[in-house]
Order: C-alpha cells, then structure tokens, then sequence
C-alpha cells in the first residue's frame, strides 16, 4: 500500500469534516469503519506514535491527527461503502481521536453518568434518570478495550490481571474500568466501564433552590453558618450529590479565605470554576501512589497533615473512607481549622455515628466529635432523580460512642416536596459564630428564643 507523506503545512485552511447525522449504518458498514479503523490506527503509531498519544489531551494535534486520517483514507480507497467518502472519514476521526460511540454522550451536558455493562448494555444518567442506550454498543470485546485502553492510557495505566480494576481520569471525567474473568480479571461476563463526569461550573444559590436541592431559608441558614466557622459533614449513598453541595460551601466565605481541598483523585478542582475566579488562595491536594509501597503513600490522612503546614482556614475533603483519615479531619476540626468533609451514609444519624467508628469508636473520639462537629446534612436522590438535601442537623452530644443526640434544624417534607424549618440552634454554635464576629443579628435568627416567639 502507498502512502502519500502528509505535510501539516498544506491544510492550514482545512475545514474539518461535518459530524454524521444520526445516519443509519448496517453491520456491513460498521464492521468495514471497525477495520479500516484499526488500520489507520496502525499507521498512526507507526508514522505518528508521539504525536497521536498527545492528541488525546491536546486540542491542536487533535486537529493534526484528524487531518492525518483524512489524507490517508483519501489516498488510499480500497474500500467500499454504503456511506459517503466524508461520513466514513468522519466517524473514523471519531474513532481514533474522540471516544467512538460514546463520545455523544459525553458531549451532551444532560448526561452526567454512562455505565457500560458489556457490549449491548449501556445505561446513561440523563437529568437524574437511568436511561438504557442500545445505540451505544460495540463491535466486540476487543473493540471496548479499545475505547477503555484509551481513557487509561494518559496515565500510563492499563488493564491486566495483576491491576483488573483502575479508577482514573481522562479530560476532567471519572473513570472506573473492570477486566473481564476471561482475561483474568473481576467481572463475570467481560469489562465494565463506569464514566462520571463532573459540572464545568459549580451551581448557583438560584439555581439549587429553584431546583429544590435546598430553600431560600436554607441559603440564607448556610451563609451564616459556614462563615460563623461551623464544621460540617455532608453524608448520602452513592451518586446523592454530595461533593456538588461539598463545592459550593466556600462561596459562602470571603473570597481571600484560604482554602485547602483534599481528596483520592481531582474533583472539586476549585482553580478551574468560573464561580471562584476571584478566589485566588486557593491549595489542592491529592492522593500520591508508590507502585504498592504503603508506606511512602499520601492518602486523605497525610495529606490532611500536609495540610495542616499550609495555614488553611478551612479544610475540604472530599471523602473520608479510612480510618486515618477520619481521625486526621477530626484533629484538623480540634486544632482551629474549619473542616467540610462528605461521608457514605444512609442519613444524617448514620453519617454521625459512622464517623466516630471510623476516627477511633471509644467515647474519647465521640466526645472529641461532639465538640468539634458541628452540622450533619443529609442528601438523597429522590426516585425522580432529583438531589435534595433532606436533612440539616445539629450535633449536640453522644451517649457512648454510637448514640449521637442531636437538634433537627430543617427537614424535607416528601409528600409536600418542601423543606421546612423544624428547629434552632444550640447555645454552643451561637457562641461559636459570636467568635467569628458574625452580627448578633444574624445569630439569633437561628436561636431558640427567635423560634420560640
């Protein structure tokens, strides 16, 4: 097969090929681009290896590598199809430089989750509701890897039975990919693959209430509460919305506050939100890795640590899973730094008792919490889809180390769909906001008193 040298210099006018329109593609031809796209794919890392491995992440040898594919199917038609010339150049551009068939679905901003239960079983999160996407399917187990391998391959990581399960990160989206048993790996009927992606921007007051993730009264309880220096744990199953509410906390605090965010892997990304563009102190740390060395790892707890060094007023993790790290956020919250942390529970009550077994389960700890935590919220995602936050609590004591007492604060009616204020804040967090020089004011809108007249 001849090939024609492709000189970059001679498409500086080159108007890239129009995406295809939902056009109809039997088998015949989708088998036909499933080849002829491991062929160009051959070429590439042959004549072009480094330049199409940065292509992935760099929009401009994107373009390139587009324009490299083109020429090459151009000058070398050996094929036959039903489709148009710039179709079949087209989708295998799509093929090789974007994510094939799923690369709509991460391109449509309604779509927040895809899971890829083998070859014809993709589900997609679309405005908060599963929704099954037999047009996202694949061609085989090999052609799924392929898409897999490339989501991986900016970290240097790919799937083997020593490492049958990777959590990692491609373009800003969460990735977790599962090697199938036939290839020595976890899952039972070949890979898995679970992509979530994450909001460009954090979301407005408006937009929450308007949505129903929390009332006005709510807005207003929380800008007084997080500047008054309050401690909180937000808590909720799987995919509740717990670090979208984690985020936008901080914009309740002055935008010279410095902030310190912790977590496993890079989602909050503060630095990158068009809402904290005036936010200029802002630090992020996360977890570092040493090829299975424990010992030389930075996880959530000694990241917290590092932390500590670095004078943050407050402290945002993204998730307490470990031991360690429960009990590194709770000696952040008893040395005079502000903390706003997530946790897995099933409600508000959980989530208190959850952290106490998790930093230490004695009395001790509990007493340490009681003193130091201040706010448990509760977020759910209702069967509609919807996020809301269904529980705002006080933490006013343990008895023991599992019987967390506490004051509801507010709470969401699901019958009526509406939150209400049922309660007030103690004496403790009043004086605890006194010290931050919240206005008087502002306090006893909250307290007993005001409730009770």
């Amino acid at each position: 097969m001849s090939v024609v040298t492709f000189n970059p210099l001679e498409y500086t006018d080159y108007i890239p090929q129009l995406q295809v329109k939902e056009d109809y593609i039997n088998i015949s031809d989708s088998e036909k681009i499933y080849n002829l796209t491991a062929i160009v794919k051959a070429y590439l890392r042959d004549n072009y290896g480094e330049l199409y491995i940065s292509s992935l992440t760099n929009p401009e040898h994107r373009k390139e590598i587009k324009y490299i594919i083109s020429d090459f199917i151009k000058e070398n038609k050996k094929w036959e199809f039903n489709l148009s010339l710039e179709q079949v150049i087209a989708k295998v551009q799509e093929e090789i430089t974007e994510l094939g068939v799923i690369q709509k679905a991460l391109d449509d901003p309604t779509i927040t989750n895809i899971d890829i239960n083998g070859l014809n079983g993709t589900y997609v999160e679309q405005d908060g509701v599963d929704v099954f996407r037999p047009d996202i399917a694949f061609q085989s187990e090999e052609h799924l890897y392929q898409v897999i391998d490339r989501l991986l391959l900016m970290e240097g990581k790919t799937l083997t039975a020593a490492e049958p399960h990777i959590d990692s990160f491609f373009r800003g989206f969460r990735v977790c990919a599962v090697l199938g048993k036939n290839r020595g790996g976890l899952s039972t009927f070949g890979p898995l693959l679970s992509i979530r992606k994450f909001a460009p921007d954090v979301f407005s007051d408006e937009e929450v209430i308007s949505y129903g993730n929390i009332s006005e009264e709510m807005r207003d309880f929380l800008a007084t509460v997080i500047p008054g220096g309050a401690n909180i744990l937000i808590t909720g199953g799987t995919n509740s919305g717990k670090t979208t509410t984690l985020i936008r906390l901080p914009l309740y605090l002055d935008s010279t506050t410095r902030i310190c965010t912790i977590e496993d892997s890079p989602e909050m990304m503060l630095q990158t939100k068009e809402a904290y563009k005036e936010y200029k102190n802002i630090i992020s740390l996360e977890q570092k890795k040493f090829d299975g060395k424990k010992e030389r790892e930075y996880d959530i707890a000694k990241n917290t640590v590092v932390a500590l060094r670095l004078r943050p007023v407050w402290i945002l993790i993204g998730e307490a899973r470990t031991e360690e790290a429960a009990f590194q956020a709770l000696q952040a919250m008893n040395t005079g730094h502000f903390v706003a942390m997530t946790i897995h529970a099933n409600s508000a009550r959980d989530g208190a008792v959850r952290f106490v077994q998790l930093a230490g389960n004695n009395a001790t700890i509990a007493a340490q919490v009681a003193s130091s935590l201040d706010l448990v919220l509760f977020q759910k995602k209702l069967r509609n889809g919807k996020r809301v936050i269904t529980e705002v609590v006080e933490i006013t004591g343990y008895k023991g180390a599992e019987e967390p007492t506490s004051q509801l604060i507010f709470k969401y009616d699901l019958k009526d769909q509406k939150h209400y204020k049922v309660g007030y804040i103690s004496d403790t967090l009043a004086n605890k906001m006194r010290m931050q020089f919240i206005p008087e004011k502002m306090i006893t809108r909250w307290t007993k008193e005001v409730v009770g007249s």
